[in-house]
């Protein structure tokens, strides 16, 4: 390992543990905490927050220990010759980062959050930072008009894949890690600047550094102003260390990204195919299919190990100039989640379903447009029996010959979502569509007041038949919330009944213990 690269892991390292006590004992003194929830949070108990500001601290005095370790120690002076754009990603980071932490005290609404990243995306990249071209496959694709809208939708694209992917201890940071460690190797196997090198390397150093203490059980978190920061820090050296002459070889950070951007893309899709709100909240990311499936410690193996790949993969790409190694590495990744159905397969369905359909509307002569119907169910999450629910819905919409009938349903205390539809293949114009949406309730564990879980949509023809219709189905509205209620509470007795046996099975390895224990004792004592 080059000497300078082992001094900036070493220094931020060691910074990070001496900075994250401090910062922990500041964010819980000034409330900065992230408090549980049901919907999508997994701890049980306040966390302090501010992580991502030991992050920030550590990696700028890596920084400056590394460069001024590869300059020369008595050369210092030429850490004012940096170029400018240092400092434009040191004033853009310090920007995210307080947007961030006002966020993390303040709860900011989404479409806020997003104006700042946009604002601070566009400053990078209105400084120089540009996708002018890329190079895929060989091939090199001048991006013209498209490069500042392009640049711009990538740095969002990084911001936002590692921010969502901070939902469980340990996660984003371990990603996070791995991804800048497999850019410094990328910048330095491409031959760029001993700065970028040193950049990454910092990132990764203080990352490592950070989950000795977010590790499960974590005991503070890096908060939406650490995982943003993180992201775009990814996202600017990720085009940095991938640029070979005027191009930026695309396909080697995609791969090095490839978890954090298959969970983004994965939750767009799923809100998108539903008709979720963007900004919904649900247990459907990828941190919570593996803490599910593997519990804390096996989730992030199974990340690091996915990471290492993906990392190794796009660097011997590079190194060797073999572009379709990153294919083959990205394609088995996301191959590996979606055919054990550990992650992306409802999603998969639910877009091959979509893609399906509007194929097959193709072949349907234009008569049979209303009278043909689509159906498709996904299990998005859990193990729920909803054909009580589905069926009789289906049955009323084929009986009185409805345009649409659709239910989603996300209950994310319980890892439990639904999705299905049943439609003509062309549906009734807007203007003479008659539709009905309800919603769903159900009553979370502990709590007396009913939240929304989801809704049923119905859309018929507009005449005064289908007023009708419609009207008998409102009628009969309270019977379908009653089945609901009685599934959810179905589920909610099967939760609680896996939560206690796991409970037992776990006091029974603690007895199982100390009864081991106090037998080294015994026979310690009788020697």
């Amino acid at each position: 390992m080059t000497p300078f690269i082992l001094v900036t892991l070493t220094a931020a390292f060691i910074a990070m543990l001496v900075l994250v006590p401090v910062v922990r004992a500041f964010a819980i003194r000034v409330g900065l905490v992230d408090n549980p929830d049901a919907e999508r949070k997994l701890h049980d108990r306040p966390i302090a927050l501010a992580g991502g500001l030991a992050v920030f601290i550590a990696t700028g005095i890596a920084f400056l220990v590394g460069v001024a370790y590869e300059s020369g120690w008595a050369e210092f002076s030429k850490m004012t010759e940096l170029s400018s754009r240092w400092y434009i990603l040191l004033g853009a980071s310090s920007a995210i980062l307080i947007v961030g932490l006002i966020d993390d005290k303040w709860a900011l609404r989404g479409r806020q959050k997003l104006l700042a990243q946009c604002v601070i995306a566009m400053v990078v990249v209105g400084s120089g930072t540009v996708m002018r071209s890329v190079s895929l496959l060989g091939f090199e694709i001048p991006l013209g008009i498209f490069a500042i809208p392009v640049s711009v939708l990538w740095l969002l694209l990084a911001i936002n894949a590692l921010n969502l992917l901070d939902g469980a201890d340990g996660m984003a940071t371990t990603v996070g890690a791995f991804v800048c460690g497999g850019l410094a190797l990328l910048s330095a196997s491409s031959g760029h600047s001993a700065s970028t090198v040193i950049a990454a390397t910092a990132l990764c150093g203080a990352l490592l550094g950070f989950l000795v203490f977010n590790r499960p059980p974590a005991t503070i978190f890096l908060g939406d102003a650490g995982s943003m920061m993180i992201g775009l820090m990814v996202g600017v050296l990720a085009m940095w260390c991938s640029l070979k002459e005027s191009a930026v070889v695309v396909a080697a950070p995609v791969a090095i990204l490839v978890l954090p951007l298959f969970d983004s893309s994965a939750a767009i899709i799923r809100r998108w195919m539903t008709g979720r709100s963007m900004y919904a909240t649900d247990r459907g990311h990828l941190h919570h299919l593996l803490n599910e499936k593997f519990g804390p410690n096996g989730m992030l193996l199974v990340v690091a190990g996915l990471c290492t790949f993906s990392s190794t993969v796009a660097v011997l790409s590079v190194r060797f100039n073999q572009d379709w190694l990153i294919l083959v590495g990205a394609v088995a990744v996301l191959g590996f989640l979606v055919l054990t159905r550990t992650f992306g397969h409802s999603e998969c369905r639910l877009l091959l379903g979509r893609l399906y359909h509007f194929a097959h509307s193709f072949a349907v002569r234009p008569k049979d447009c209303e009278s043909s119907k689509h159906l498709r169910s996904v299990q998005i999450q859990g193990e729920g029996c909803w054909e009580p629910v589905w069926e009789p819905l289906v049955e009323f919409a084929k009986r009185h010959d409805l345009a649409k009938v659709q239910i989603d349903a996300n209950m994310a205390w319980l890892h439990e979502g639904y999705h299905a539809t049943w439609q003509s293949v062309r549906l009734p114009e807007k203007s003479v569509q008659s539709v009905v949406r309800i919603p769903l309730f159900a009553t979370r564990p502990g709590e007396v007041e009913a939240v929304p879980i989801g809704k049923v949509e119905v859309i018929a023809n507009s005449s005064h038949e289908s007023l009708a219709q419609l009207s008998y189905f409102l009628e009969h509205a309270e019977e379908l919330q009653e089945q609901v209620s009685y599934l959810v509470g179905n589920l909610g007795k099967k939760n609680a009944a896996a939560r206690q046996k796991a409970a037992n099975a776990t006091k029974s390895l603690e007895s199982g213990d100390q009864v081991v224990g106090s037998e080294e004792v015994e026979a310690a004592a009788s020697r």
